[in-house]
């Protein structure tokens, strides 16, 4: 591995940069790690956890959520490459137990759709995000058919983390070693990422790792970190600052790193090749740049362009990480910005880096992107009293995702969606039959205050609610009623 000097050499900009954008958003700690002209550099900034105070180093892994999918591809590359697989293969021929919203799409949906985001669904339900980590991968392949389209297979560009999964499993199935070992041998070994893993595994090899955390009420909170290989592929990778370096030099270099062959480069460009057209600026803001000329999502990577420069990038996230990674291959840049903390900051962080290194005008990046950040809706509805909670208790099924369970004491109704990640929560009646969602866990509650509040909706019977709308970004369902003699 090549050497890794401070970022300050490279321009004391850039740290004072990382400085700013983290601190505002107060973020705990972050790994920020830059290659340039195939020179890389890193810095450590704050702690691993609030808890610990251990300080960040190169050698400290994060968990980089949705960039994940990119190590999924490069994997699955460098197996075209060998022929031991073709982008165009069906996934049925290595996951039949993947099953979508009619049998012609199933049988005709292959690896090259999937981890390209041409499957035409919306972000839908816990089979999307928030499902309990120990239901396994199989139970998602198997219901994500009652996740209906909204836009025609191969049409464009939507995102399902699902389908990444399911390719991540083709390719151990493929090897008959299981995607971790098989990324490890063809990629992470060869190019010296030891500081690398990911699912269950990375519990288990990662020692120095940060913590999670969200922001709630102003100040971070610590939360449990989720370890599964429930979504591995879609995210759930832990990578390390100096491992990043590596990375991002294997991408910039077209396979080869320090004279070596790592990948075949065709076979690695051709995951940084548009597949299914996007809207830049509609579509998916963290991911593409918002005012580019143009967007698409590749293979593990979305493709746009940054101000002119051609820009190869992904962001990712979960309950208590976000991650941004950027490519700009015409000027020999790569950044990848680790956070432990559910914030915005490592997309305003790296673009304000980048902008810096093109020598592009001076901007708020910050104000920039809340521009194009979704405001939640206020919520204008008074707070009701209901004399009789009755009609509301119950259970409620949805296919896909399970069983939603409505409780009450005689004063309060309670929920929960049994097949969630810790999603207890209280509702608080209001007017035009609305019933307002409060989480009792510090995951739950920090993506309520940062995205639109989530609530129910009862749809009235005779004498009972016979069903119930879930509204609520990506897990927002429709619930219905389960019969006493069902239960």
């Amino acid at each position: 591995m090549s050497c890794i000097s401070p970022l300050d050499y490279l321009d004391p900009r850039l740290k004072l940069i990382c400085d700013t954008c983290l601190g505002d958003a107060l973020i705990p700690g972050a790994s920020i790690a830059m290659v340039v002209k195939d020179k890389g550099y890193h810095y450590g900034y704050g702690v691993k956890s609030i808890n610990s105070q251990e300080p960040v180093a190169a050698s400290t892994s994060f968990n980089i959520g949705s960039c994940s999918k990119a190590f999924v591809s490069t994997a699955l590359a460098s197996l075209v490459a060998d022929d031991l697989l073709k982008w165009d293969d069906p996934i049925a021929k290595y996951v039949p137990g993947f099953q979508l919203y009619n049998l012609w799409v199933t049988k005709n949906a292959t690896l090259r759709d999937l981890s390209g985001n041409r499957l035409g669904l919306p972000r839908a339900g816990l089979v999307e995000f928030g499902m309990n980590p120990e239901i396994p991968a199989a139970y998602l392949f198997e219901r994500l058919k009652y996740t209906q389209p909204i836009f025609p297979f191969r049409d464009r560009f939507t995102y399902v983390n699902a389908g990444h999964t399911a390719t991540a499993v083709a390719a151990g199935r493929i090897t008959g070693k299981g995607f971790l070992q098989t990324l490890k041998e063809r990629i992470l070994l060869p190019l010296g990422m030891t500081g690398t893993s990911g699912g269950r595994m990375a519990r288990d090899e990662i020692t120095d790792v940060a913590s999670w955390h969200v922001i709630l009420r102003h100040r971070a909170v610590e939360i449990d970190p989720i370890y599964t290989d429930q979504y591995l592929g879609g995210g759930g990778m832990v990578v390390s600052g100096a491992d990043a370096v590596q990375w991002l030099r294997l991408h910039l270099n077209g396979g080869a790193v320090d004279g070596r062959r790592i990948i075949d480069g065709t076979a690695l460009q051709e995951t940084h090749t548009p597949q299914a057209v996007a809207r830049p600026g509609i579509d998916n803001w963290t991911l593409f740049y918002p005012r580019a000329r143009m967007a698409a999502y590749a293979l593990g990577w979305g493709v746009s362009d940054f101000e002119g420069h051609p820009l190869i990038a992904h962001s990712g996230s979960d309950l208590g990480v976000t991650a941004m990674t950027l490519l700009l291959p015409r000027s020999g840049i790569g950044i990848a910005v680790y956070c432990n903390a559910t914030s915005d900051a490592a997309i305003v962080t790296a673009y304000a880096m980048a902008a810096t290194l093109l020598g592009l005008p001076a901007r708020d990046w910050k104000a920039y992107f809340e521009t194009f950040r979704p405001a939640p809706p206020k919520n204008s509805l008074q707070k009701i009293k209901l004399d009789d909670l009755s009609p509301y208790v119950g259970t409620y099924l949805h296919a896909a995702d399970g069983p939603l369970v409505i409780e009450s004491d005689g004063v309060t109704l309670k929920g929960s969606l049994k097949n969630g990640y810790r999603m207890n929560f209280t509702l608080v009646p209001e007017e035009s039959g609305r019933f307002s969602i409060c989480f009792m866990h510090p995951e739950w509650q920090a993506a309520a205050d940062s995205h639109a509040a989530p609530y129910l909706i009862f749809t009235m019977g005779t004498r009972k609610a016979s069903q119930v709308e879930l509204v609520a970004p990506v897990i927002g369902r429709v619930f219905d009623r389960v019969s006493d003699t069902e239960q």
